[in-house]
């Protein structure tokens, strides 16, 4: 028998009780304390198991996660196929960019000669409108007179 009183307290229940009485009754309040405690086992037990995460609901957490992790990587995915899209008409767009510099480039050659097409016209409508004027006339017989 393990008794769980003081040796002490179980010579007192001896000598109040008798030996024989005060046995069976520390047998049955061992036995109370045994049931008593094992059912406190029992209830701390369930309160664990209410409170512990168990292995279905680390799995299903797993699985939640690895479909959001599927769902990202598809996202991931889409972005890098509108990215590759987008590099693609950036190219196209500094190829029309280019196009575009070497039209002004040529517009801007066009110019030039024109500038230089338009000096001269003006240069030679000048000089006729000198040669037909009658003041510049008499000016050139008055250099060449002897």
């Amino acid at each position: 028998m393990v008794s769980t009183l003081p040796p002490e307290v179980v010579i007192k229940l001896q000598e109040k009780l008798g030996k024989e009485e005060a046995i069976e009754f520390i047998k049955a309040l061992d036995e109370a304390i045994k049931e008593l405690s094992l059912q406190r086992k029992l209830e701390l037990k369930e309160e664990l198991a209410k409170e512990l995460v168990t292995k279905a609901d680390l799995k299903e957490e797993g699985a939640k996660l690895r479909q959001e992790i599927a769902r990202l990587d598809s996202q991931i995915a889409e972005l890098r196929g509108e990215i590759g899209d987008l590099r693609g008409e950036i190219g196209d767009l500094r190829g029309e960019i280019g196009g575009v510099k070497g039209q002004i480039a040529e517009v801007n050659a066009r110019l030039s000669k024109l500038e230089t097409y338009i000096k001269v016209l003006i240069a030679l409508f000048l000089i006729a409108i000198a040669l037909y004027s009658p003041v510049f006339f008499e000016l050139v017989k008055l250099l060449f007179k002897p």
